[in-house]
C-alpha cells in the first residue's frame, strides 16, 4: 500500500517547520537531513526531494525575513533625509526581528548559518544597504561602533529567552526607544 502524500506545497512547509524546530534544538550545524526526515517520519530521500541540501532549507527558512527586510530597506532608501532613513531602517530591522523571533533565535550564532548567508549574494547586498542606512552619510567613529552594537543588540533582544514572555508591542516600543537613544548619542561628537 502506498503512503499517502501531502498536497503539493505542504511537503515543503512540513520540512521547513520540522527543520526550524530542530534548528532551535540542535542548531543548523547539529541538524542533518536524516534528522529532519526522522522527525517527520519520512525518509531522507523524501526530504531531499523537497530540498537538495541543508543550505537550501536554511535559505528557505530565512526567505520571508529577507523579503520583509528588503521592503524596509527600500523604504529607508526612499526617505527624504538621512535622519529619517536611519529611523525607518532601525524600525524595519526591529519589525523583521520581532516577526521572525524563532528564526533569529535558531540561527543567530550558528557558524554554519553565517557561512551560508555570507555566500548568498542577495543577503550580503541587503545587509550592506541596511548598514548604509543605519550609518548615514559620513559616519563618525562613534556611529561606526554604535551600528553593529545596535543591530546585534536588536537581534539578541528578539531572540532572548528571558524576553519571550514580553509581548511584541511592548518589546518593539522598548527596542525603538533604546535604539533611537543610541542613534542620537552616536550622532553627537565626544
Amino acid at each position: 500500500m502506498a503512503r499517502p502524500q501531502a498536497p503539493r506545497g505542504q511537503g515543503r512547509a512540513r520540512v521547513l517547520a520540522a527543520a526550524l524546530e530542530l534548528f532551535a534544538l540542535h542548531g543548523v550545524s547539529g541538524t542533518s537531513l536524516q534528522m529532519i526526515g526522522d522527525h517527520l517520519g519520512v525518509t531522507k530521500a523524501a526530504v531531499y526531494y523537497q530540498f537538495h541540501a541543508k543550505e537550501d532549507i536554511v535559505l528557505a527558512v530565512v526567505e520571508s525575513a529577507v523579503e520583509q527586510l528588503r521592503g524596509h530597506i527600500e523604504a529607508a532608501e526612499a526617505a527624504p533625509t538621512p535622519e529619517e532613513s536611519t529611523v525607518v531602517a532601525l524600525d524595519g530591522l526591529i519589525d523583521v526581528v520581532l516577526a521572525h523571533r524563532q528564526v533569529v533565535a535558531s540561527m543567530l550564532s550558528d557558524p554554519e548559518v553565517t557561512r551560508i548567508l555570507e555566500a548568498h549574494e542577495d543577503f550580503n547586498d541587503l545587509t550592506t544597504r541596511l548598514g548604509e542606512q543605519l550609518l548615514g552619510p559620513e559616519p563618525s567613529q562613534r556611529r561606526a561602533v554604535a551600528v553593529p552594537l545596535l543591530a546585534l543588540g536588536i537581534a539578541h533582544a528578539g531572540a532572548d529567552p528571558h524576553l519571550v514572555d514580553m509581548d511584541d508591542d511592548t518589546l518593539r516600543a522598548e527596542m525603538r526607544h533604546l535604539g533611537r537613544v543610541l542613534v542620537e548619542a552616536s550622532s553627537r561628537t565626544p
